[in-house]
C-alpha cells in the first residue's frame, strides 16, 4: 500500500492516466502545475496528479513498476507539492533531535555537502530521525512545528564506510541512485523548531579561519536561506504558494535561530556532527 506520513491524504493507485486540462503556472514535459493541482511524470515509471493537499493518484506506466518504487518516489516531489498545497515549507532538511532535548534541529545543504552523512554521524552519538530529505514545517497552534517522516537515511557507500557502518548489512534503497539505507534510533513526535543549520563546504583548499565556521542568519537573508532550500523551489511560484511560503518563514526567521556553519574541507563527518552537537546539545 502505498502511504505519506500526514493525516487526511488520500493516496490511489489508477489504471488509466489522468486528463489535465491547462493553462499551467509551470509546464515543463515532466512537470505541469497551476493552484491546488500538479502532474509529475518519472519516466519509465508513473504519473502521479497531486490535488488540493489531500489526494495523489499514482498511474504506474509498466506492469514491472515495483510498489517499491512508487512509493520511493511518492515521498519526494508529490510530498513537497502536497506539502505546499496545505500552506506548509517543505524544507529539504534532516530533522535530528539531541539525546536531551525535545526540540528539532534541521540541517539542510546542497547535495553533495553532507547533509545526510551528518546526521547518520550525529544518530551515532546518540540524536534520533526525524526526516532524512523532506522536513515539513507548519504553524500549529501558535507554534511552528516540524513533522516526522521518513526515518531512514540514504548513503553513498563511501558515507558508509567513513562512518564505518557494515554496507553487507545494508539494504540498497530504490530509486536511481545506488545508495544504502540506514536505520537510527527514530522519533516519531510533532517537535517545535529549535535551530536550522545551512551547512556550506566550500570546494576549495586554504580557507582563512575567517572564512569558516558559524554565522547567524537574520532578516531577508534567513528568508533567502528558506527558499533557496526548500524542496524544489520552482514549485512555490507554480502552485501559488508564495503567500503561505512567505508568512512562514517570517515566522521562521523571527522566532528560530537559523545559522550556517562554513567548513573547512579536510572536516570528518564525526567533526561536523561534533561542532554541531557542541553548539545545540
Amino acid at each position: 500500500m502505498l502511504t505519506l506520513p500526514l493525516e487526511a491524504c488520500e493516496v490511489t493507485l489508477t489504471d488509466q492516466a489522468t486528463e489535465l486540462p491547462g493553462p499551467w503556472r509551470l509546464d515543463r514535459p515532466h512537470w505541469k502545475a497551476r493552484r491546488g493541482l500538479m502532474w509529475i511524470r518519472i519516466p519509465g515509471l508513473a504519473e502521479y496528479t497531486v490535488r488540493d493537499g489531500r489526494q495523489i493518484d499514482v498511474y504506474p506506466l509498466s506492469s514491472e513498476t515495483s510498489a517499491l518504487n512508487l512509493q520511493h518516489f511518492l515521498l519526494s516531489t508529490p510530498l513537497a507539492a502536497i506539502s505546499l498545497q496545505r500552506g506548509e515549507l517543505p524544507l529539504h532538511a534532516a530533522t535530528l533531535v539531541s539525546p536531551d532535548n525535545n526540540e528539532a534541529i534541521l540541517v539542510c545543504a546542497h547535495s553533495g555537502t553532507g547533509k545526510s552523512t551528518t546526521a547518520a554521524a550525529l544518530c551515532q552519538q546518540g540524536w534520533r530521525l526525524m526526516n532524512d530529505d523532506i522536513s515539513r514545517l507548519n504553524l500549529h497552534e501558535g507554534r511552528i512545528l516540524v513533522w516526522p517522516g521518513v526515518n531512514q537515511i540514504r548513503l553513498w557507500p563511501e558515507s558508509c564506510e567513513l562512518l564505518s557502518l557494515d554496507t553487507e548489512q545494508l539494504a540498497f534503497s530504490q530509486g536511481m541512485k545506488k545508495k544504502l539505507l540506514w536505520q537510527p534510533e527514530a522519533d516519531t513526535t510533532p517537535r517545535p523548531v529549535r535551530a536550522i543549520i545551512e551547512l556550506v563546504r566550500p570546494r576549495k583548499e586554504g580557507l582563512t579561519e575567517l572564512e569558516t565556521g558559524w554565522q547567524t542568519v537574520n532578516g531577508s537573508a534567513a528568508i533567502g536561506l528558506l527558499k533557496l532550500h526548500t524542496f524544489r523551489p520552482p514549485l512555490i511560484a507554480a502552485l501559488e504558494a508564495s503567500l503561505s511560503h512567505f508568512q512562514i518563514s517570517a515566522q521562521l526567521a523571527q522566532n528560530v535561530t537559523l545559522e550556517r556553519l562554513t567548513l573547512s574541507p579536510e572536516l570528518t563527518p564525526q567533526q561536523v556532527a561534533a561542532l554541531i552537537a557542541e553548539r545545540w546539545i
